[in-house]
């Protein structure tokens, strides 16, 4: 069916629907951006309006005070190393769930979508009480080992995508002598580019903005993450409404760049997934 064969009322419904979603969505975001460039006076005087003159003292502050630059490193830091580990173990368990044939496969990998359906927080004091134990408390390995175990979407997404990849590739490397690793990391994740870094971008986004694990984990204040550097910050600065707002900008960029940079990979990415049988 075309877009002409649909009701003109029909379609001015969704346009509406679509439009308002729109406005929730950029109107927070603007609001966010407007306020951080406005001293305190045009804040007041005009809270919704755009910046009778953009002040970028906030920006200086919030990143000096809220030390961002540290908060960064950590977040970062701690983001690459889970989202480079998820995609290499998801990869790789992903393929042999898709291309290995063995007693128990569809087993395991249903066991691996029970944990789709299992909130973080129901697992939160058992995962304390393994950290504490083994001495990893207020550790970066703490946060990295827990995120580690966010795998189920990314080996079902990986599944996916594999299986729509021909056996065919597989026994022609065979016959050419190639390990099974070779073909993995030489032939299949290449292949896999798009669902590499669909999941990669995805699971950027989601640790970087993780609150909970940090919180749990992280008591030093040298240790901390961007998301608990700004609850310290709205502890502090309560009634800077727009130094505030400097710095929540501030903790909104890095997944916001990375998503709009890789946006058209993470759409292609997920179409291919969802086409795959």
């Amino acid at each position: 069916m075309s877009i002409n064969e649909i009701p003109i009322w029909a379609r001015v419904l969704c346009y509406a629907l679509l439009l308002t979603f729109a406005i929730t969505i950029v109107f927070p975001f603007m609001w966010m951006v407007f306020t951080s460039f406005k001293s305190m006076e045009d804040y007041t005087n005009n809270p919704f309006g755009v910046p009778t003159k953009f002040v970028f003292q906030n920006i200086i502050e919030a990143w000096t005070t809220g030390n961002f630059l540290k908060l960064y490193i950590n977040s970062i830091g701690i983001t690459s190393v889970s989202v480079l580990g998820i995609v290499t173990f998801c990869g790789a368990a992903g393929y042999g769930l898709a291309h290995f044939e063995f007693r128990g496969r569809m087993l395991i990998f249903f066991y691996f979508l029970l944990g789709m359906m299992i909130p973080p927080q129901v697992i939160l004091i058992p995962a304390f009480k393994i950290m504490n134990t083994i001495g990893l408390v207020n550790t970066y390995f703490a946060v990295i080992f827990t995120y580690l175990a966010w795998v189920p979407f990314a080996i079902f997404f990986f599944r996916a995508y594999f299986l729509g990849i021909p056996k065919d590739l597989i026994e022609a490397a065979k016959i050419d002598g190639a390990s099974d690793l070779v073909i993995f990391f030489q032939i299949m994740m290449p292949l896999a580019k798009p669902a590499v870094v669909t999941v990669a971008i995805i699971y950027f986004v989601w640790i970087f903005n993780d609150f909970m694990w940090p919180l749990i984990y992280l008591n030093d204040h040298d240790l901390r993450t961007v998301t608990l550097g700004m609850m310290s910050f709205q502890g502090k600065y309560s009634g800077a409404t727009t130094l505030k707002t400097a710095a929540l900008m501030l903790a909104t960029m890095p997944p916001m760049i990375v998503f709009l940079i890789f946006r058209n990979q993470i759409q292609s990415g997920l179409v291919d997934g969802a086409l795959k049988r």
